[in-house]
C-alpha cells in the first residue's frame, strides 16, 4: 500500500503516470550517454583529422543512416514492438562507442561508415522511443513529459559535457577521449538494463516508405508539422555542428567545449519545465517567443565570435529555445492523435517524422560543406546560423497554425 501511495504522490508531483515515468527514467540514462560524448565524438574527428570536412562527413553519414534504417525497420521488422526497437538501438549504440574505443585515431579513415552505423543505431532507438511516447503518453501528459524530458536533458548537458571536457584535459589526448567514450558506453548499457520494465505495445505494423512520404500532402495538418520538424532538424544539424567548430576555433580547448554546452544547457532547465506546464492555449505564443529569442541571440555573433560572446549566445539561445521545442513536440503528438486512424498509422507518422528531421539536418550540413568552398569556415557557419534562425520563425508560425487548427476542429 505504501508503494502505491508513493507512486501516486510521484505521479501527482510529475503529472505523469508510471509508464511515462519508466520511459523518462530509461531515456534519462540515454540522454546521459549522449550528453557525455556527442559533442566530443564530432570534436574527436575534427581534432584527429584537422578538417571540418571530415567532421561534417561523419555528421552527414549519421543522418543518412538515420533515414535509411527508419525505412528498413518498417519494411523488414513491422512486428517488432517499440520496446524491442528501443533496446536494440541501445545495444547497437553501445557497440558504436566500443568500436571507437578500439579503433581510436584509426577511426578517422572510416568517418562515413562509422557515421552510417551510428545513425542506424540511433535511428532504431529513436524510432522505438518516439513510438513508445505516442503509445504511453495520454494527451494530458504530453506537455508535462516533454517539459521534464527537456529539463533532464538540459541538466545532463550541464554536468556531463563539463565532466567530459575536464577528463580530456586532465588525462590528455587520445586516452582522454577513450575515457569519455567509455562513460557513454556504460550509460547506454545501464539504459538497456533499466528499459526491460518499459511498457510493451503492438508492433508498428506494415508501413511502406511511399505512404510515409505522402503523409504530408495527404493530411493537411501534418503537412505544416512535417515542414516545421524539418526546419528544426536544419537547426540541429547546422547550428549544433557549427557551434562546436566556433568554440574550437576560439579556444582550442576540450574543457571549454564542455563549459559552452553546460552554460547553454543550464539556461534551458527552468524554461523547459515552465514551457511544459503552460496550457495548450498559449503554445502558439510560446513557440514565437522561443523562435524570436533564438534569433535575437544570433545577433550577438555578428559582432564577433570570441569565447565570451559565444557563452552569452549559448546562455540566451539556451534559455529561449525550449519555448519552441517543448511546445512543438507536444503539438506533433496532438496532430498525430487527431487522425482517427492514428493507432494503425502511427508507424507512418513516426517514419515521416524521422525523415523530416533528418532531411533538415542533411540539408544544413550539405549547405555548410558547400559554403566552405567559397567562404571562410566562420563565415560559412554564420550564414547557416542565420538561415536556421529564419527557419525557426517559420517553424513557430507553422506550429502555431497546426495548434490553432486542432483547437478549432
Amino acid at each position: 500500500m505504501t508503494g502505491k501511495n508513493s507512486d501516486s504522490k510521484l505521479a501527482s508531483l510529475l503529472k505523469i503516470g508510471r509508464p511515462a515515468q519508466r520511459l523518462l527514467a530509461s531515456s534519462g540514462l540515454v540522454f546521459g550517454g549522449f550528453a557525455t560524448s556527442t559533442v566530443f565524438v564530432s570534436l574527436f574527428f575534427y581534432v584527429a583529422s584537422g578538417s571540418v570536412d571530415e567532421m561534417a562527413l561523419y555528421g552527414l553519414g549519421r543522418y543518412v543512416g538515420l533515414i535509411i534504417i527508419s525505412g528498413i525497420i518498417v519494411k523488414v521488422f513491422p512486428q517488432s514492438s517499440p520496446r524491442q526497437l528501443f533496446r536494440i538501438g541501445l545495444i547497437l549504440t553501445a557497440a558504436f562507442y566500443l568500436l571507437i574505443i578500439v579503433l581510436r585515431t584509426s577511426a578517422v579513415g572510416l568517418v562515413v561508415p562509422l557515421g552510417l552505423f551510428n545513425g542506424a543505431a540511433a535511428g532504431i532507438y529513436w524510432f522505438g522511443n518516439n513510438t513508445l511516447a505516442f503509445d504511453v503518453l495520454s494527451p494530458d501528459e504530453r506537455s508535462h513529459y516533454y517539459g521534464l524530458s527537456f529539463a533532464i536533458m538540459s541538466i545532463l548537458n550541464v554536468a556531463m559535457p563539463l565532466a567530459g571536457g575536464l577528463i580530456i584535459s586532465r588525462v590528455g589526448g587520445e586516452l582522454g577521449y577513450v575515457c569519455v567514450f567509455g562513460v557513454s558506453l556504460v550509460s547506454f548499457c545501464l539504459a538497456w538494463w533499466t528499459s526491460r520494465k518499459l511498457q510493451t505495445s503492438t508492433g508498428v505494423g506494415a508501413v511502406s516508405m511511399r505512404h510515409a512520404l505522402i503523409v504530408p500532402p495527404r493530411q493537411r495538418g501534418w503537412s505544416f508539422i512535417w515542414i516545421a520538424i524539418a526546419l528544426h532538424g536544419f537547426k540541429q544539424g547546422g547550428a549544433d555542428l557549427g557551434m562546436i567548430v566556433l568554440v574550437e576555433l576560439a579556444t582550442h580547448s576540450s574543457s571549454d567545449q564542455g563549459i559552452y554546452v553546460s552554460i547553454a544547457s543550464l539556461a534551458g532547465v527552468a524554461s523547459s519545465v515552465i514551457a511544459g506546464r503552460l496550457p495548450p492555449l498559449v503554445r502558439g505564443r510560446t513557440m514565437w517567443i522561443g523562435a524570436l529569442g533564438y534569433g535575437m541571440a544570433l545577433i550577438l555573433l555578428l559582432f564577433g565570435a570570441n569565447f565570451a560572446i559565444l557563452l552569452v549566445y549559448g546562455l540566451v539561445s539556451g534559455f529561449a529555445y525550449p519555448g519552441l521545442m517543448v511546445s512543438l513536440s507536444s503539438v506533433v503528438l496532438d496532430v498525430i492523435a487527431s487522425d482517427p486512424s492514428a493507432a494503425q498509422l502511427r508507424g507512418e507518422y513516426v517514419l515521416s517524422r524521422e525523415i523530416a528531421t533528418n532531411v533538415g539536418r542533411i540539408v544544413a550540413i550539405s549547405l555548410l560543406i558547400g559554403l566552405m568552398w567559397f567562404l571562410s569556415v566562420t563565415a560559412s557557419i554564420l550564414v547557416v546560423l542565420c538561415v536556421a534562425a529564419i527557419f525557426q520563425l517559420v517553424a513557430a508560425f507553422l506550429g502555431r497554425h497546426a495548434s490553432l487548427s486542432l483547437r478549432l476542429a
